[in-house]
């Protein structure tokens, strides 16, 4: 098991991937969706991983979402994808099953949900917790971070999970446009915040749910 944990870790290592975590899908006590949800027990161990945000760019969110970070929003989305496509390949290849997702896209848009939550795999896989914000904070790189999760019945050692720990900060909540963020993580106020995500989207003609000003806040102690 150790050794296919060290197999995963050189392979991230060599498509410089920042950030990867291993978790168990027992913990993750959510339904799939669109997908059967027995997958969670064939698959049962979840790979996340992902790539941090440049700071540069995330400077130049002044008062909401600019092209500049669209278009870097959607690289990244696109090197994780690719990324997960050939990590699971390999993970074929060795004789094992693997299920890549994609990084970011929307199935039940009513509901605001893809087919798997890569937030809720990143804290079960200890990478790190669900911020005030609704985001997964890591300790060093805070919320500048995109993620893309792999199930796989690849036997591999799970990391432990982090407890929440954005003790006294609230720079999330001062700067939300929508007020959306509270104090208690569960009280967060997801129907706002996409009213907001909607404005930005047709105010600015962005194609895209996107703000921005909560992740350039949360830094973490890089």
């Amino acid at each position: 098991m150790e050794d296919n944990n060290r197999i995963i870790e050189g392979w991230f290592k060599g498509f410089d991937i920042d950030i990867y975590g291993i978790g168990h899908m027992s913990l993750y006590d959510i339904d799939l969706v669109q997908i059967d949800n027995a997958i969670k027990d064939r698959l049962p161990y979840a790979i996340s991983f992902g790539l941090v945000l440049s700071k540069a760019v995330m400077d130049t969110v002044i008062d909401g979402p600019n092209q500049l970070y669209l278009h870097h929003y959607r690289q990244l989305n696109y090197r994780l994808d690719m990324v997960a496509y050939l990590l699971s390949n390999k993970i074929e290849e060795m004789g094992y099953n693997a299920l890549p997702f994609a990084a970011s896209q929307l199935v039940d848009w009513r509901n605001q949900k893809a087919h798997i939550s890569h937030k809720k795999i990143g804290v079960i896989s200890g990478i790190g917790w669900i911020g005030r914000n609704n985001l997964l904070i890591h300790p060093l790189y805070g919320a500048y971070v995109r993620y893309n999760t792999v199930l796989t019945d690849m036997p591999l050692k799970e990391n432990e999970k982090k407890d929440f720990s954005c003790g006294g900060c609230r720079a999330c909540m001062d700067v939300c446009p929508a007020g959306a963020v509270k104090e208690d993580p569960a009280s967060f106020d997801h129907l706002s915040c996409y009213d907001m995500l909607n404005h930005f989207k047709n105010k600015r003609n962005l194609g895209h749910h996107i703000c921005g000003l909560c992740i350039k806040v949360c830094r973490g102690r890089r």
